[in-house]
Order: structure tokens, then sequence, then C-alpha cells
């Protein structure tokens, strides 16, 4: 099941992206995204993409521990130490044992860099390749790339708009962990705000971009959804964050996959926010395209007059 279809709107003239948005409404626009989130199966690939993001976890982890001890570089080590035990305080085994594993291997050898560099940017390439399926389908069009082709761009979107992605997504969260794992307080626990949440509405603008096999419209019409994509993420995860800061029983439910439970969680959420961020750039342009394709109407006094396509 797909979406509807949106027609390319690229080289219509009119209003811009922002001057459309106050003309139909936020709210009204919203409800239309999230049954057009409903019609792509997007929870499901949300699913797929969280999974995605768990996979990619443990392997990156391993890498960036294996880098910092055959560099010998404790900063590093000393954040990722702190980002893993915030994540889950008693109760993060399974990421406490990449950890211990990365320091373990990482100073004999170059094998925990290489699989584990590896292993993060496929996995990494799969999500990709997922976000790319789900995209043309919110854009109601045929996926006419080859496998080969989806993640060949799926593993570029992965060094590139993902590395920013996971980068901005890391600072945002874990930055002031990383703060005073390095180095106690400092102006970065402040200035990580703007920064990361400028850097990840760029990221997801550019993964907009990108992702659709279709010509897209002009990059202003995509920072919408990319705005849209941030804000939704923050209070995703804000309110996570406060589910588990306020939940008594949650680690003991879990015991030592607490952590894994809420880094899935985390990722399944991630994934919904970045694909309704699309899927709200898509109406956003569909509701363009309906403004432009007009039906003339005959007026009273004789005079021909234009109505604008409503929203569905």
């Amino acid at each position: 099941m797909a979406a509807d279809h949106v027609p390319e709107t690229r080289d219509l003239d009119g209003d811009d992206a922002w001057s459309t948005l106050k003309r139909v409404r936020y709210l009204p626009l919203a409800r239309e995204s999230i049954e057009r989130f409903r019609e792509a199966s997007g929870m499901a690939y949300a699913r797929a993409i969280g999974f995605q993001i768990v996979l990619a976890t443990l392997p990156a982890i391993i890498f960036f521990v294996a880098f910092a001890s055959w560099t010998d570089i404790d900063t590093v080590r000393n954040a990722i130490e702190g980002v893993v035990t915030s994540l889950a305080p008693g109760s993060s085994g399974f990421l406490e044992d990449a950890v211990n594993q990365g320091e373990q291997s990482g100073g004999r050898n170059l094998a925990p860099l290489v699989f584990g560099g590896l292993a993060a940017i496929v996995s990494g390439a799969a999500g990709m390749g997922q976000f790319i399926e789900v995209s043309s389908r919110i854009y109601g069009i045929e996926q006419g790339r080859s496998v080969w082709k989806i993640y060949g761009i799926g593993v570029m979107l992965t060094l590139t708009v993902g590395v920013l992605m996971a980068g901005a997504l890391v600072a945002i969260s874990f930055g002031s962990t990383i703060a005073e794992s390095v180095a106690g307080n400092s102006v970065w626990a402040w200035v990580r705000w703007p920064l990361a949440t400028v850097g990840l509405v760029i990221a997801l603008s550019a993964l907009y971009v990108v992702a659709p096999g279709r010509n897209q419209p002009r990059i202003s019409w995509l920072l919408v959804g990319g705005v849209t994509a941030t804000a939704l993420w923050l209070l995703l995860s804000g309110g996570l964050a406060l589910y588990l800061a306020l939940s008594s029983t949650f680690e003991q439910t879990y015991g030592s996959i607490a952590g894994l439970i809420g880094l899935a969680l985390w990722a399944q959420l991630t994934g919904i926010a970045v694909i309704l961020g699309l899927c709200f750039a898509a109406e956003l342009e569909a509701e363009r395209a309906g403004a432009e394709s007009t039906t003339e109407e005959v007026s009273a006094d004789g005079r021909r007059e234009s109505e604008p396509a409503p929203l569905r």
C-alpha cells in the first residue's frame, strides 16, 4: 500500500513553502501527514529503521572504543563510557560488554576497527535503504531504483548524512554527560543545543532531497519537513527520557536488558519522527500542486475565477 501520488512541483512558480504553510495552517496539514504516514505503512518502516539503528549502535561503540584504545585517546573512551552509563545506569550490561570488547581488543590489533566499522556501515546502509523505500511510498511513486543502487545510495547517505545525524542526536541526548566525562562542566553543555539542532535539521533536509526517487522541490519546502521532524524527535525523546526517569519498575522488569529495551524504544521513535517529517513535506507539496491545479468556475457576473483545491 502506498499513499496518494504527489505531483512534482519543482518548476512551479507561486508561494514559497512558508507562505503555503501559513495559508493551509499547520494542524490540518499535520492531520493529513499522519494519514499519509499510515497509508505508506510508516509504522512498519519505523520499526525496521529502529532495528537497524540498534544493530548499528553496538558495532559503532566497539569501533570508537577500539579506535580510542588503539590511539590511546582517553577522552573518546571516557565520553563513550559516560554515554553508555547514562542510557540505563546499572542495567546497560550489553552496552558495557561492547565497551569492554573494544577496550580489550583495540590495543592488540585492527580487527575491531575494521569489522566494527564495516558492521556499523552495513547496518546503517540497511536502515537508509528502508528509508529510501518508504520515501517512495510516501510520495505514491514506484521505486525505480535497483537493489544495488538503493543500498549504494544507502552507504553514501550513511557516511554523510547518517554521520551528521548521529553526531547531532548524540550531542543533544548526551552532550552534558560527554562534557562531564571529558572535562567537567563547560560551555559545550549549552552550545550543543543550537548547534546540534541546526545540524539535525540540515541533515534531515538533505536526506529528504536524496532519498525519494523523484525531482524534489527546492530546499525550503524540505526544510519544513526537517524542522517538523526535529521538533517531533525532541518531543518524543524528551517524553521517553521523562518516562524512564520517573518509572520505578522499568529496570526491575527488564533487568540487564533494560538498556537494550530503552535503546530500541528510542530508535523506533527516531524512525517515526524522521518518516513523519517527510510525510509533512510531501503533504505540503501536495497542497501546492492542488493549489496550482485549479478548476475554473464562472461567477454570477460572468467573470471566470479559479478556486484552489482544498486539503483532502
